[in-house]
């Protein structure tokens, strides 16, 4: 008998679910709800950031026969990364990896999503079924039923054997969750706005490189990236503290386009020069903010529900880790209904035993690994290259830095977490202050 699976949420977590399932067995029937639009059919990538899937994801996705192969092709390969020395007045850059082969794979999110859509689409003999722009109204975990509002306004009743909540930060299946007894769950928002604006690649950037930049200046604190994607462009990450002001539409003492198309020319990343409709897109965009979210178990087990990715463990994106433990959620859920025979009552306290210690460390690591004084930042940075340069030398006698254990290794957060737990609180308590 077939064992109907409900996805809330047509993301790369929940997308990547169904090709986890229907790559090694015909017993599940799929449904997957999307409240947004189908994303192949929208010019909607000016609202999507770039995301990276480095070692971890890599792993995983190479276990699904071509589906890697499918995402590399709309990506872009970064090996190294550029920081420009205020010294020599130029750019520099650093290979990030010691094996040539090795890369982080930088994709569109929507790229990422609709790739996974298409590939999906070749398993037409499975029984599987995508609806979008379907808003969650309410679910029953007694009766294991949702019920759903299609875009004509339908209100749909869908039963289920498993539902599944992929459906982000703000995730509908979570906020049912929240009721049940024993479920404990923290929210938290990062003192910080994000924007993100798509250009054409400057000359002065090398292939196959990102390019970082950091002003920390008496109250002001920007950081942020220039990402490579496809077609010549590059995707401008910027990150910045609010303020008491009211002005956190944009970052500090910027106020209109000429401040920003001078303060990125002259301090941020010196050599891109912005057209003053590109710089004005930017001031008029609406910023977003930095959500962290912690559940005590990522499951109910009467219910029959269980939550991955960004529903279970929202986090800042400053290690670049969210898809990676969104995927390797979804893998070790696929592993347990495989090693468990699908007997739900086993698999999903053992998924929340297993992930939700890995979901709480990388939110630490993300949050906690990026000093923001200068003394703090000065005695980390010479850690991270006394061990780096270390670790290449002896790499069975040294252990790798915090940054290349999560980004070039399959060592479980939680180890990462404890290796590094004196970092962490240092640089917690330095930033609180």
């Amino acid at each position: 008998m077939a064992i109907k699976v409900v996805i809330m949420g047509a993301g790369p977590a929940g997308l990547l679910l169904a090709h986890c399932l229907l790559s090694r067995s015909n017993d599940y029937e799929i449904y997957i709800y999307e409240k947004r639009n189908d994303p192949r059919f929208l010019d909607n990538k000016k609202r999507a950031f770039v995301i990276g899937i480095g070692h971890r994801g890599q792993t995983i996705l190479k276990q699904i026969n071509g589906l890697w192969e499918a995402i590399k092709n709309r990506g872009i390969p970064v090996r190294k990364s550029g920081f420009y020395s205020q010294k020599k007045e130029t750019w520099q850059t650093f290979s990030r990896y010691q094996n040539p082969e090795d890369c982080n794979l930088l994709i569109n999110r929507n790229d990422l999503c609709i790739t996974l859509l298409e590939e999906l689409e070749k398993c037409s003999n499975k029984n599987i079924k995508i609806v979008f722009n379907a808003t969650c109204l309410d679910t029953n975990f007694r009766k294991k039923t949702i019920i759903l509002k299609s875009k004509d306004n339908r209100l749909i009743e869908e039963s289920y054997d498993l539902l599944v909540g992929a459906d982000g930060a703000n995730s509908v299946v979570k906020k049912s969750l929240m009721s049940q007894p024993g479920f404990h769950f923290e929210q938290s928002y990062f003192n910080t706005n994000w924007k993100v604006l798509h250009l054409p690649k400057p000359d002065f950037m090398e292939p196959e490189t990102s390019y970082g930049f950091r002003q920390i200046e008496n109250s002001t604190y920007i950081v942020g990236a220039a990402l490579p994607e496809v077609n010549n462009q590059i995707c401008l990450l910027i990150f910045w503290d609010k303020t008491s002001s009211k002005l956190n539409q944009n970052p500090p003492e910027i106020t209109n386009a000429n401040e920003f198309q001078r303060i990125v020319k002259d301090v941020l990343l010196p050599g891109l020069q912005l057209t003053n409709e590109q710089a004005e897109q930017f001031i008029t965009k609406r910023p977003s903010s930095v959500i962290q979210t912690k559940c005590n178990r990522y499951h109910d087990r009467e219910g029959k529900v269980v939550l991955v990715g960004d529903a279970a463990h929202a986090m800042s994106s400053r290690l670049g880790q969210g898809c990676q433990a969104a995927f390797n959620d979804v893998w070790v859920l696929n592993q347990l209904l495989q090693e468990e025979n699908n007997n739900l009552d086993i698999v999903l306290p053992k998924y929340s035993e297993k992930q939700v210690k890995e979901g709480h460390a990388i939110t630490d690591l993300n949050a906690y690994l990026s000093p923001r004084t200068n003394w703090l930042m000065i005695l980390f940075n010479s850690m991270i290259l006394l061990r780096s340069k270390l670790n290449e030398k002896l790499p069975n006698l040294i252990q790798p830095t915090p940054l290349n254990a999560v980004s070039q290794t399959l060592i479980p957060y939680s180890e990462i977490a404890h290796r590094f737990q004196h970092w962490i609180r240092l640089i917690k308590w330095s930033n609180q202050k």
